[in-house]
C-alpha cells in the first residue's frame, strides 16, 4: 500500500465538501486532477471511498471508516512536520502568520515594525489570503497563526478573540454629511442601496439576515458585489452606493474617505486568531498580537 500526504488532503478536501469542483477550487487544483488523484488513492487502498452522481458526492461505508483516521493522520503528520522543520533551522526563529487582506493593506507595516524592535531575533512571515485559506494553513502546520473574522469551529483549532468588532455602515463622507450620525435601526437600512459580498461570503451571509428583503420589484438594478471589503470601500468612496462591513474597517484610518454609522442592535463581528490547540504561544506570537492591539487602538477612531 502506496499513498501519500497529498492524497490524503485531497480525499479530506472531497469529504468536506461533497464536491470534487469546490474541494479542486480549495486546494488550488483542476477538477480532472483532483478526480485521478483520488481514483489512484482508491486504486491504492483497494476501496472505493465515493459514490459519485449528478447530484452529488457521496462517502461510501469505507470512507467515512477512514475519514477520521485519516483527518488525524493530516493533523498529526501537518504539526510533526512544521515541528521539524523549525528545529532544523535553530538559526532563525520565524514565525509564520496568515492575515485577511483589509488588515494587512492597512496597519500591518506599523506592526512588523514594532514587532521587530520588540522581537529582533525573530522574523515575521505573513500571507495575505482569504480567511478560509489562512484556516486551512493553520490546521495543516503551515501557518503559526492566523488573523481575521472567523466562523466556523474546526476541531484541533483554538480561536481567540483579539479586539471587539461589530457590524457599521459604511458610507461617503458626502452621504454622510447629509445623515444623522445616531445608530441607524436595521429595519430603516435601503437594501437596494447595499454593496455586497458574494452571498457565499460568510460575512455577507450574517449582513443579509439582518438586512431587510429587497422588495420583489423587477426593474430594480442588480446589486453590485465585490469579492473584497477593500474594494466595497472604494466604491462606497466613490458615491455608488453604501454597504455594510464589519466595524474594524475603521482600522483603515483615511485611505477611504468613509464615515461609519453604528447600526442598532448591535451584530457583533470580532476579530480573532486562531491557533492549534495545545501549542503555546512563541514569543514572536505574543509580540506580534500585542504590536496589532497597539496598532488597532491606535487607528480607533
Amino acid at each position: 500500500m502506496n499513498f501519500s500526504l497529498r492524497q490524503l488532503r485531497g480525499f479530506l478536501a472531497v469529504a468536506e465538501h461533497a464536491s470534487f469542483t469546490k474541494a479542486a477550487a480549495q486546494l488550488h487544483l483542476t477538477q480532472a486532477g483532483l478526480s485521478a488523484m483520488v481514483r489512484e488513492f482508491e486504486q491504492s487502498i483497494g476501496s472505493r471511498l465515493f459514490e459519485r452522481s449528478t447530484r452529488a458526492v457521496l462517502l461510501t461505508d469505507a470512507g467515512r471508516t477512514l475519514l477520521p483516521v485519516a483527518q488525524r493522520m493530516v493533523d498529526e503528520l501537518g504539526g510533526t512536520l512544521s515541528q521539524l522543520t523549525a528545529a532544523s533551522t535553530p538559526q532563525a526563529r520565524v514565525l509564520r502568520v496568515g492575515v485577511t487582506p483589509l488588515i494587512a493593506s492597512s496597519i500591518l507595516p506599523q506592526v512588523l515594525r514594532a514587532c521587530s524592535a520588540a522581537q529582533p531575533e525573530w522574523r515575521v512571515e505573513v500571507a495575505d489570503m482569504d480567511r478560509s485559506l489562512i484556516q486551512q494553513g493553520v490546521e495543516d502546520g503551515t501557518l503559526d497563526a492566523g488573523f481575521g473574522a472567523f466562523f466556523q469551529k474546526a476541531a484541533g483549532l483554538r480561536r481567540r478573540g483579539l479586539f471587539p468588532a461589530e457590524l457599521v455602515l459604511a458610507q461617503s463622507a458626502e452621504h454622510a454629511a447629509r445623515t444623522r450620525r445616531a445608530p441607524l435601526p436595521w429595519q430603516r437600512l435601503d437594501p437596494a442601496s447595499l454593496i455586497v459580498l458574494p452571498s457565499s461570503n460568510p460575512i455577507q451571509q450574517l449582513i443579509d439576515r439582518h438586512v431587510p428583503r429587497m422588495p420583489d420589484v423587477a426593474n430594480l438594478p442588480p446589486r453590485r458585489v465585490y469579492s473584497h471589503l477593500e474594494t466595497i470601500l472604494a466604491m462606497v468612496e466613490s458615491g455608488l452606493g453604501q454597504a455594510v462591513g464589519p466595524s474594524f474597517a475603521a482600522l483603515t484610518g483615511t485611505r477611504w474617505r468613509v464615515q461609519l454609522r453604528a447600526l442598532t442592535p448591535r451584530v457583533a463581528l470580532d476579530y480573532a486568531i486562531v491557533t492549534r490547540s495545545g501549542r503555546r504561544d512563541s514569543a514572536g506570537l505574543t509580540a506580534f498580537v500585542d504590536c496589532l492591539r497597539a496598532a488597532a487602538q491606535m487607528r480607533e477612531p
